[in-house]
């Protein structure tokens, strides 16, 4: 079953948030900042390693949607668990999938498609399925970071006795007594699981840098060039700071602000998030009410009935009949709304869950006629973008059947509790559990956190009542009880190249406000395309935005950057026309181009990647 979980309103005042939370966020830093770690040297052990190829699982899926595509080829590599001291612990896996350039090779391409933990090992064949000259022009690398994937997972080990001992709230957006309880609990559990083995402190952006550098290394390239993806554009960036002289082409697009701290950047996704929810997905469903029953043909009126259909969630929640929360939903929206195409999901989201609340199954569950009744509120035009195996799949309610689009649930660190809680109450005994890989280790090992728990109980009480859509989202982080030092460094960007840095106006997940902070940060350096009125989480490579994908392409096939930053217009959202202007930080003055037209497919393999890292987000 889909579980869902987290983020948040007030347009007006949306210019102005992004400072305040950044005057709030300055509570965590240390008063002195970073200082670089020293670079290792690699030793020559792992780079006269015997590697084990074979085709990769996912080979036979590329080539059926793009025939000539050259063989991709998996391995793991070996790498010391802590570069700093690689004798010192056990060594450690990296899964990689490697291809040769089909032409003359200009170089090693490698990619991220974000998260923290965002595994990436098919990423680099699945954009070259959309952009063919990628497999043309490039040896292609895609890898997993350490302690994700297919590589040596890191494990966050509890027990039984403590989920059982955990408190719990009916609604974390509730912001009482019992939920800030609730969060304290839980972010110890957390941070004492994912640190209960000694790979836990070294799963770090750092660390991870040094992997890229030594697969570089590994594979005789003179440079390496890299395509990354929301926190792949905090990875790109550390590698350049780390590695200046090896940076080639760089494409980072949809940047968090990674001259700043991790925290820094999740206090922006309240105010993120809602500006997407309201600016562009409650406005679009109130432009298709004709095609969309029930919902409002307002942008008001939609919201009133999606704060009234999560109300009577946490109603049922609280009556001791459901196990379908309102935090879930919130953060199942929060996610699904990182792309355009999947307005649509987002859509039905809402309907199945008013749905439910109307006829309230007896197994607390959703079940399969509330997906059903959902679905046919839809217009034909509207389901065109989606498929109803893939929802049914997605709720759980039948199986995935093969092939089918990203049936992937929301995944949150909340959700993850809770499963292990309910799984806890059955056992008999005291049993060691395993949560799984969580990403946000990676943050908590990349820089300096304030270890207040109240610091972060007061800062969600004040956003929870400014953003009312997500505000929450953040709770206590378990960073606050992280009991590590961080692997943090200094970003300048002396000594590298230029970097092309994309950006979408009202991006989700990393917030325009951000990214333009890091811009300035290191202007020298990094070109910055804005885009208009867009926002997608993720734009080069089937870009919504005609203009931002021709740049790009200029800049990985021939080298070439715009003479000076950049405004792109974009296209219209789903089922749609025209852009809608959204009141947002750009100045509006774009650049069009004529043969500017609406992409909203791409290929099922890159659309199951990207949908996975939305979906996992919130860990």
């Amino acid at each position: 079953m889909i579980r869902f979980h987290k983020i948040a309103l007030a347009l007006a005042v949306a210019l102005v948030v992004p400072q305040l939370a950044i005057s709030s966020a300055s509570a965590a830093r240390p008063a002195r900042g970073p200082v670089d770690p020293p670079v290792p040297s690699i030793p020559q052990k792992y780079l006269d390693q015997q590697i084990q190829w074979s085709v990769c699982s996912f080979d036979a899926a590329v080539k059926a949607l793009y025939p000539q595509a050259p063989t991709t080829n998996c391995a793991k590599v070996t790498v010391p668990m802590d570069w700093a001291h690689p004798d010192a612990h056990p060594d450690v896996q990296v899964a990689i999938a490697y291809s040769q350039a089909t032409g003359t090779s200009k170089g090693l391409m490698t990619t991220n498609p974000g998260g923290p933990g965002g595994a990436g090992l098919t990423l680099s064949a699945s954009l070259a399925i959309d952009k063919t000259q990628l497999f043309t022009d490039f040896d292609l690398l895609g890898f997993d970071p350490r302690g994700f994937g297919q590589s040596t997972p890191l494990q966050c080990l509890t027990t039984t006795d403590k989920l059982n001992a955990l408190p719990t709230t009916p609604d974390y957006k509730e912001r009482t007594r019992q939920t800030h309880k609730t969060e304290v609990a839980e972010a110890k559990l957390y941070a004492e699981a994912c640190s209960s083995t000694e790979f836990g402190q070294f799963v770090s952006s750092q660390q991870t840098v040094y992997d890229m550098e030594f697969l570089r290394a590994l594979f005789d390239a003179r440079q390496l060039n890299l395509i990354g993806y929301s926190y792949g554009t905090w990875l790109g960036g550390w590698y350049a700071d780390t590695y200046p002289s090896r940076v080639g082409r760089f494409v980072i697009d949809s940047n968090m602000d990674w001259t700043h701290t991790q925290w820094d950047n999740v206090n922006f996704d309240p105010f993120s998030g809602q500006r997407r929810r309201d600016t562009q997905f409650f406005p679009w469903i109130a432009r298709h009410a004709d095609q969309i029953q029930g919902l409002g043909a307002t942008p008001k009126q939609v919201t009133a009935k999606y704060n009234q259909v999560r109300a009577d969630l946490v109603k049922l929640v609280k009556a001791g009949t459901s196990n379908v929360r309102g935090d879930n939903l919130d953060g199942t929206i929060y996610s699904t709304i990182y792309g355009n195409v999947r307005f649509i999901r987002a859509t039905v989201d809402i309907l199945v869950h008013d749905e439910y609340v109307k006829d309230p199954s007896a197994s607390g569950e959703i079940e399969l006629r509330h997906v059903d009744k959902a679905w046919a509120r839809l217009s034909p035009e509207l389901q065109a973008f989606d498929s109803l195996a893939a929802i049914r799949a997605r709720y759980g309610v039948t199986p995935a059947a093969a092939g089918t689009d990203s049936a992937v649930p929301v995944d949150s660190t909340r959700s993850i509790l809770a499963d292990a809680r309910a799984a806890a109450a059955k056992s008999s005994g005291d049993t060691t559990v395993n949560l799984g890989p969580i990403g946000t280790t990676v943050r908590c090992n990349d820089t300096a956190w304030n270890k207040d728990p109240n610091f972060y109980l007061r800062e969600a009480d004040r956003m929870a009542e400014k953003y009312t859509f997500f505000g929450y989202m953040n709770g206590v982080p378990f960073c606050a009880f992280w009991p590590y030092k961080p692997q943090d460094r200094k970003l300048d960007l002396t000594g590298s190249p230029r970097i092309l840095m994309i950006q979408g106006e009202v991006d989700p997940a990393t917030a325009y406000e951000g990214a333009l902070r890091t811009h300035k940060d290191t202007s020298k350096v990094t070109r910055f395309v804005a885009i208009d009125d867009e926002g997608q989480h993720g734009q080069y490579v089937g870009s919504a935005s005609a203009c931002a994908e021709a740049i790009g392409d200029r800049f990985v096939f021939s080298g070439e950057l715009p003479g000076k930053d950049q405004v792109c217009g974009t296209s219209p959202l789903p089922a749609e026309l025209s852009v809608y202007p959204v009141n947002g930080p750009v100045d509006g003055n774009a650049v069009h181009l004529p043969n500017s037209k609406s992409r909203h497919t791409v290929n099922p393999l890159l659309q199951r990647a990207l949908d996975t890292v939305a979906t996992t987000t919130l860990r």
